[in-house]
Protein backbone atom coordinates (compact mmCIF):
# COMPACT_ATOMS: atom_id res chain seq x y z
CA UNK A 1 0.00 0.00 0.00
CA UNK A 2 1.40 3.35 -1.04
CA UNK A 3 1.15 6.42 1.15
CA UNK A 4 1.18 9.96 -0.15
CA UNK A 5 3.33 12.88 0.86
CA UNK A 6 2.12 16.43 1.36
CA UNK A 7 2.97 17.42 -2.21
CA UNK A 8 1.20 14.46 -3.78
CA UNK A 9 -2.25 14.89 -5.29
CA UNK A 10 -4.78 12.07 -4.93
CA UNK A 11 -6.86 10.96 -7.93
CA UNK A 12 -9.66 8.41 -7.64
CA UNK A 13 -10.22 6.51 -10.87
CA UNK A 14 -13.65 4.88 -10.64
CA UNK A 15 -13.70 2.06 -13.18
CA UNK A 16 -10.65 0.07 -14.28
CA UNK A 17 -11.70 -0.59 -17.87
CA UNK A 18 -10.02 0.91 -20.93
CA UNK A 19 -11.11 4.44 -20.02
CA UNK A 20 -9.79 4.20 -16.48
CA UNK A 21 -6.56 2.69 -17.76
CA UNK A 22 -6.10 5.57 -20.18
CA UNK A 23 -6.68 8.17 -17.47
CA UNK A 24 -4.51 6.53 -14.82
CA UNK A 25 -1.51 5.88 -17.07
CA UNK A 26 -1.70 9.34 -18.65
CA UNK A 27 -1.78 10.92 -15.19
CA UNK A 28 1.38 9.04 -14.25
CA UNK A 29 3.09 10.14 -17.46
CA UNK A 30 2.18 13.77 -16.73
CA UNK A 31 5.28 15.26 -15.15
CA UNK A 32 3.72 18.52 -13.92
CA UNK A 33 1.74 16.91 -11.08
CA UNK A 34 2.66 14.07 -8.76
CA UNK A 35 -0.47 11.93 -8.72
CA UNK A 36 -1.20 9.05 -6.37
CA UNK A 37 -3.82 6.93 -8.14
CA UNK A 38 -6.56 5.09 -6.27
CA UNK A 39 -8.26 2.62 -8.62
CA UNK A 40 -11.77 1.51 -7.65
CA UNK A 41 -13.67 -1.24 -9.44
CA UNK A 42 -16.19 -3.87 -8.40
CA UNK A 43 -13.76 -6.37 -9.98
CA UNK A 44 -10.93 -6.41 -7.43
CA UNK A 45 -8.53 -8.18 -9.81
CA UNK A 46 -9.12 -5.64 -12.57
CA UNK A 47 -8.53 -2.77 -10.14
CA UNK A 48 -5.36 -4.38 -8.78
CA UNK A 49 -4.09 -4.98 -12.31
CA UNK A 50 -4.42 -1.31 -13.21
CA UNK A 51 -2.78 -0.22 -9.96
CA UNK A 52 0.12 -2.55 -10.78
CA UNK A 53 0.38 -1.07 -14.27
CA UNK A 54 0.59 2.42 -12.75
CA UNK A 55 3.36 1.26 -10.41
CA UNK A 56 5.21 -0.39 -13.29
CA UNK A 57 5.04 2.93 -15.14
CA UNK A 58 6.77 4.63 -12.23
CA UNK A 59 3.77 5.96 -10.34
CA UNK A 60 2.22 5.21 -6.96
CA UNK A 61 -1.14 3.51 -6.80
CA UNK A 62 -3.46 1.36 -4.77
CA UNK A 63 -6.71 -0.42 -5.55
CA UNK A 64 -9.99 -1.11 -3.84
CA UNK A 65 -13.24 -2.93 -4.52
CA UNK A 66 -16.16 -0.83 -3.30
CA UNK A 67 -19.90 -1.09 -3.91
CA UNK A 68 -20.35 2.36 -5.40
CA UNK A 69 -24.14 1.97 -5.40
CA UNK A 70 -24.11 1.97 -1.58
CA UNK A 71 -23.66 5.47 -0.09
CA UNK A 72 -22.68 4.11 3.33
CA UNK A 73 -19.99 1.93 1.75
CA UNK A 74 -18.64 4.87 -0.26
CA UNK A 75 -18.58 7.11 2.82
CA UNK A 76 -16.76 4.41 4.80
CA UNK A 77 -14.22 4.13 1.97
CA UNK A 78 -13.84 7.93 1.87
CA UNK A 79 -13.27 8.21 5.61
CA UNK A 80 -10.58 5.54 5.60
CA UNK A 81 -8.95 7.14 2.58
CA UNK A 82 -8.85 10.60 4.17
CA UNK A 83 -7.36 9.19 7.37
CA UNK A 84 -4.52 7.61 5.40
CA UNK A 85 -3.98 10.06 2.56
CA UNK A 86 -5.34 13.30 4.00
CA UNK A 87 -6.90 14.58 0.78
CA UNK A 88 -8.73 13.82 -2.45
CA UNK A 89 -8.13 16.18 -5.37
CA UNK A 90 -9.91 14.50 -8.25
CA UNK A 91 -12.64 11.91 -8.73
CA UNK A 92 -12.88 10.49 -12.26
CA UNK A 93 -16.13 8.63 -12.89
CA UNK A 94 -15.87 5.97 -15.59
CA UNK A 95 -18.50 3.57 -14.27
CA UNK A 96 -21.53 2.58 -16.29
CA UNK A 97 -22.64 -0.06 -18.71
CA UNK A 98 -24.88 -0.20 -21.75
CA UNK A 99 -28.16 -1.88 -22.61
CA UNK A 100 -30.32 -1.19 -25.61
CA UNK A 101 -33.81 -2.05 -26.74
CA UNK A 102 -35.64 -2.52 -30.03
CA UNK A 103 -37.95 0.41 -29.40
CA UNK A 104 -39.59 2.32 -26.54
CA UNK A 105 -41.17 -0.71 -24.93
CA UNK A 106 -41.09 -2.88 -21.82
CA UNK A 107 -37.52 -3.91 -22.65
CA UNK A 108 -36.52 -0.25 -22.55
CA UNK A 109 -37.97 0.03 -19.04
CA UNK A 110 -36.06 -3.09 -18.01
CA UNK A 111 -32.89 -1.62 -19.51
CA UNK A 112 -33.45 1.59 -17.53
CA UNK A 113 -33.79 -0.40 -14.30
CA UNK A 114 -30.60 -2.31 -15.09
CA UNK A 115 -28.60 0.80 -16.01
CA UNK A 116 -29.76 3.09 -13.21
CA UNK A 117 -27.48 1.77 -10.42
CA UNK A 118 -24.26 1.83 -12.45
CA UNK A 119 -24.83 4.95 -14.54
CA UNK A 120 -26.75 7.22 -12.15
CA UNK A 121 -26.54 5.98 -8.56
CA UNK A 122 -22.74 5.70 -8.63
CA UNK A 123 -22.49 9.34 -9.76
CA UNK A 124 -24.79 10.33 -6.90
CA UNK A 125 -23.01 8.41 -4.15
CA UNK A 126 -19.48 9.38 -5.15
CA UNK A 127 -20.31 13.05 -5.69
CA UNK A 128 -22.13 13.26 -2.35
CA UNK A 129 -19.37 11.45 -0.46
CA UNK A 130 -16.50 13.41 -1.98
CA UNK A 131 -18.12 16.83 -2.46
CA UNK A 132 -16.61 18.37 0.67
CA UNK A 133 -13.05 17.05 0.16
CA UNK A 134 -13.14 18.29 -3.44
CA UNK A 135 -14.52 21.69 -2.38
CA UNK A 136 -11.72 22.00 0.17
CA UNK A 137 -8.98 21.06 -2.29
CA UNK A 138 -6.92 23.74 -4.01
CA UNK A 139 -8.39 22.67 -7.35
CA UNK A 140 -10.90 19.86 -6.75
CA UNK A 141 -12.39 18.12 -9.77
CA UNK A 142 -15.27 15.70 -10.24
CA UNK A 143 -15.17 14.40 -13.81
CA UNK A 144 -17.92 12.33 -15.43
CA UNK A 145 -17.47 10.70 -18.82
CA UNK A 146 -20.68 10.63 -20.82
CA UNK A 147 -21.77 9.70 -24.33
CA UNK A 148 -22.85 11.99 -27.14
CA UNK A 149 -25.78 9.56 -27.48
CA UNK A 150 -27.31 11.19 -24.39
CA UNK A 151 -28.13 14.29 -26.43
CA UNK A 152 -29.68 12.25 -29.26
CA UNK A 153 -32.09 9.71 -27.77
CA UNK A 154 -33.31 7.04 -30.17
CA UNK A 155 -35.74 4.19 -29.72
CA UNK A 156 -32.83 1.77 -29.35
CA UNK A 157 -30.97 3.73 -26.67
CA UNK A 158 -33.88 5.29 -24.76
CA UNK A 159 -32.78 3.91 -21.39
CA UNK A 160 -29.07 4.62 -21.83
CA UNK A 161 -29.58 8.16 -23.13
CA UNK A 162 -32.01 8.91 -20.33
CA UNK A 163 -29.69 7.55 -17.64
CA UNK A 164 -26.67 9.45 -18.95
CA UNK A 165 -28.76 12.63 -19.20
CA UNK A 166 -29.91 12.21 -15.60
CA UNK A 167 -26.34 11.65 -14.41
CA UNK A 168 -25.14 14.74 -16.28
CA UNK A 169 -27.91 16.85 -14.72
CA UNK A 170 -26.76 15.68 -11.30
CA UNK A 171 -23.15 16.62 -12.10
CA UNK A 172 -24.23 20.08 -13.25
CA UNK A 173 -26.06 20.50 -9.93
CA UNK A 174 -22.88 19.42 -8.16
CA UNK A 175 -21.05 22.16 -10.07
CA UNK A 176 -23.62 24.69 -8.85
CA UNK A 177 -22.74 23.64 -5.28
CA UNK A 178 -19.07 24.40 -6.06
CA UNK A 179 -19.74 28.06 -6.99
CA UNK A 180 -18.05 29.54 -3.92
CA UNK A 181 -15.09 27.14 -4.10
CA UNK A 182 -12.19 26.49 -6.51
CA UNK A 183 -13.72 23.12 -7.42
CA UNK A 184 -15.30 22.21 -10.75
CA UNK A 185 -17.70 19.52 -11.92
CA UNK A 186 -16.70 18.41 -15.41
CA UNK A 187 -18.58 16.43 -18.05
CA UNK A 188 -16.56 14.92 -20.91
CA UNK A 189 -18.53 13.51 -23.86
CA UNK A 190 -17.30 10.85 -26.25
CA UNK A 191 -19.05 8.75 -28.91
CA UNK A 192 -17.14 5.66 -27.83
CA UNK A 193 -13.64 4.74 -26.72
CA UNK A 194 -10.89 2.79 -28.46
CA UNK A 195 -7.54 1.77 -26.98
CA UNK A 196 -4.25 0.70 -28.57
CA UNK A 197 -5.10 -2.98 -28.06
CA UNK A 198 -8.36 -2.55 -29.99
CA UNK A 199 -6.54 -0.86 -32.87
CA UNK A 200 -3.83 -3.52 -32.93
CA UNK A 201 -6.40 -6.31 -32.98
CA UNK A 202 -8.43 -4.64 -35.75
CA UNK A 203 -5.86 -2.83 -37.91
CA UNK A 204 -8.24 -2.24 -40.82
CA UNK A 205 -11.11 -0.84 -38.76
CA UNK A 206 -11.50 2.95 -38.92
CA UNK A 207 -13.30 3.65 -35.61
CA UNK A 208 -14.96 6.84 -36.96
CA UNK A 209 -15.68 9.39 -34.27
CA UNK A 210 -14.15 7.27 -31.53
CA UNK A 211 -11.88 8.84 -28.90
CA UNK A 212 -8.57 7.15 -28.15
CA UNK A 213 -8.16 6.39 -24.47
CA UNK A 214 -4.82 8.22 -24.49
CA UNK A 215 -6.57 11.37 -25.70
CA UNK A 216 -9.33 10.94 -23.12
CA UNK A 217 -6.66 10.58 -20.47
CA UNK A 218 -4.81 13.68 -21.60
CA UNK A 219 -7.93 15.83 -21.74
CA UNK A 220 -8.98 14.71 -18.26
CA UNK A 221 -5.48 15.28 -16.87
CA UNK A 222 -5.64 18.78 -18.36
CA UNK A 223 -8.98 19.38 -16.62
CA UNK A 224 -7.73 18.25 -13.23
CA UNK A 225 -4.45 20.13 -13.60
CA UNK A 226 -5.86 23.49 -14.77
CA UNK A 227 -6.89 26.00 -12.13
CA UNK A 228 -9.67 28.52 -12.50
CA UNK A 229 -12.20 26.37 -14.35
CA UNK A 230 -15.87 27.32 -14.32
CA UNK A 231 -17.92 25.50 -11.65
CA UNK A 232 -19.46 23.46 -14.47
CA UNK A 233 -17.13 22.63 -17.37
CA UNK A 234 -18.20 20.55 -20.35
CA UNK A 235 -16.12 19.14 -23.22
CA UNK A 236 -17.25 17.24 -26.32
CA UNK A 237 -14.25 15.28 -27.57
CA UNK A 238 -16.00 14.40 -30.83
CA UNK A 239 -15.84 18.00 -32.01
CA UNK A 240 -12.72 19.41 -33.66
CA UNK A 241 -10.80 21.87 -31.53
Amino acid sequence: MSHTHDHTHVMLVLGAGIGGRGVALTAVANQSTDWHIVVVDRDADLAAGLAQAVQSAGGTAESASVDLTDLAAVEHFRDALLVRLGRVDAVIHLVGGWRGSTTVDADAIAAWAALLPGVVTTVQTTSVAFREPLAEAASGRFVMVTSTAAAHPTQSNAAYASAKSAAAAWVRALGDSFRDTPASACIVAVKALVDPADRAANPHRKYPGYTDTTELGQRIVDLVSTRGLAPVTELDLTKAL
